[in-house]
């Protein structure tokens, strides 16, 4: 019953005021879907790959406390973002011209489509992950994003299940 409500109340106040974190999953969700099916399967899985040393870098990433203090709350929120995004697409890139990604001369659009959702759920996991560390209390999440991104059982579902889901096709 507590998803169901959550849907619920997310879906009402949505209508009535889109709220900056679901604008955020749609925007992800078109993009990686149609990158996806662009690109196939073996590249989805590679910028997959890309992702989690993309995060644990932008971890340790260090900025200067002058250019920080400069900055609000969105903006470093934004900063951490995109520097994690450009991070993603450079080690995607240093895995393609390594010979990780291959072209696929059947492509399993069932599998793409849910790999993408994968990619997508982790990368919206990461950046709500950077909005709840900089500012809990400032930022507030629509209740369906917060039960899906906002906890630490959550964060950590979205951290495996990308790779239990690519050894379980592995397997089959």
């Amino acid at each position: 019953m507590n998803y169901i409500s959550a849907i619920r109340e997310t879906i009402n106040s949505f209508l009535s005021n889109p709220t900056w974190d679901i604008l955020l999953l749609l925007f992800f969700f078109t993009t990686v879907f149609i990158y996806g099916l662009m690109v196939g399967r073996n590249r989805i899985i590679v910028l997959l790959f890309a992702s989690y040393p993309a995060a644990l870098i932008n971890e340790y990433i260090k900025y200067p406390n002058s250019f920080l203090e400069n900055l609000n709350i969105a903006q470093t929120i934004f900063l951490k973002s995109f520097s994690f995004l450009i991070l993603s697409f450079l080690i995607f890139w240093i895995f393609k011209k390594s010979g990780f990604s291959r072209k696929e001369l059947n492509k399993k659009t069932g599998q793409v489509l849910f790999l993408s959702f994968l990619n997508v759920g982790l990368w919206a996991n990461i950046v709500f992950g950077y909005a709840l560390t900089i500012s809990a209390e400032v930022i507030k999440l629509a209740p369906l994003t917060r039960l899906l991104f906002g906890s630490t059982l959550s964060h950590i579902i979205w951290l495996v299940l990308p790779i239990l889901i690519l050894f379980w096709l592995e397997k089959n």
